[in-house]
């Protein structure tokens, strides 16, 4: 492996995009970047070369409703990856049991790229989703919601909020309202926060250090709370970014030990289940 960091073993990266050929999986019209070359093997080689056991793939917003990307890579990957999707509005119990099968385990609601999925959508799909075990990851900026409890308790599944919360580059403030509600409610256990996508929220260059406070608030309020992501292959990010940099951040947020097992090990297994219920990674 490329990394000196200890990384735990069986670490989860929980949030990451492949992107494949365009000639057979097109961008949406008016998808908000061009995707950049990321096929299933490198994906899976940054895995290996960082000593990542499982990875979650989360369905792109260039992709639309169009989750043959996403699902085919699942079916690829003989059970080492998990995915979250972007079913369509339309979409019936048995398509969402379908995907089920083929590893999917949440949907995803994007309130920050256009044609991403209602969350009204997602809260009239619960009875289907918590009877399949799925969660919904939500890509909101938690400073424009005034209520974040009210607006995360219409589910009654568990709710995965993107990247810290994305609040606006520069200003990752864990005192600022958004923020703070974000991190009480991970206190409480209300939801779970992906430590993920600094570079989306700074103003710096690597290790990002002006979302080292917000990143170690949301570590010191509970840590089974927090799922580390590395975001790969970064798209739309206005500049290449290293594993290794996102991985020196994350020493710097939580320097090995038990908060650390329990970032990269034990909360994804609480939020996707043990090795039995999602089948042992293939290496």
């Amino acid at each position: 492996m490329t990394t000196s960091l200890p990384v735990p073993a069986g670490a989860w990266d929980c949030h990451a995009h492949v992107f494949g050929d365009p000639g057979r999986y097109p961008p949406s019209p008016g998808a908000d970047y061009d995707p950049p070359p990321a096929p299933l093997g490198a994906y899976l080689r940054m895995l290996d070369d960082h000593g990542l056991a499982r990875g979650v793939l989360v369905q792109p917003s260039v992709y639309g409703f169009d989750n043959r990307c996403l699902l085919e890579a699942l079916d690829r990957a003989e059970g080492r990856l998990l995915g979250v999707a972007v079913p369509a509005p339309d979409t019936l119990a048995g398509e969402l049991e379908a995907m089920h099968r083929r590893g999917v385990r949440g949907v995803r609601c994007n309130l920050l790229n256009s044609g991403g999925l209602a969350p009204e959508v997602a809260v009239d799909w619960q009875p289907v989703l918590a009877s399949l075990g799925w969660h919904v990851a939500l890509q909101v900026d938690v400073g424009r919601i005034a209520d974040l409890r009210a607006y995360l308790e219409r589910f009654s599944v568990p709710v995965v909020v993107d990247h810290m919360g994305r609040p606006r580059a520069g200003h990752a403030d864990p005192a600022a309202p958004g923020p703070r509600q974000l991190i009480d409610l991970v206190g409480e256990g209300a939801c779970f926060v992906k430590l993920s996508a600094p570079y989306r929220l700074s103003a710096a260059p690597p290790p990002w250090p002006d979302v080292t406070p917000l990143a170690r608030a949301l570590l010191d309020a509970n840590p089974a709370g927090c799922l580390w992501a590395s975001d790969w292959p970064h798209p739309d990010a206005g500049g290449p970014v290293r594993t290794a940099d996102l991985l020196e951040a994350l020493d710097i947020w939580c320097p090995p030990g038990e908060a650390r097992q329990t970032l990269m090990v034990r909360a994804p297994r609480t939020l996707f289940g043990t090795e039995r219920d999602v089948g042992a990674p293939a290496r």
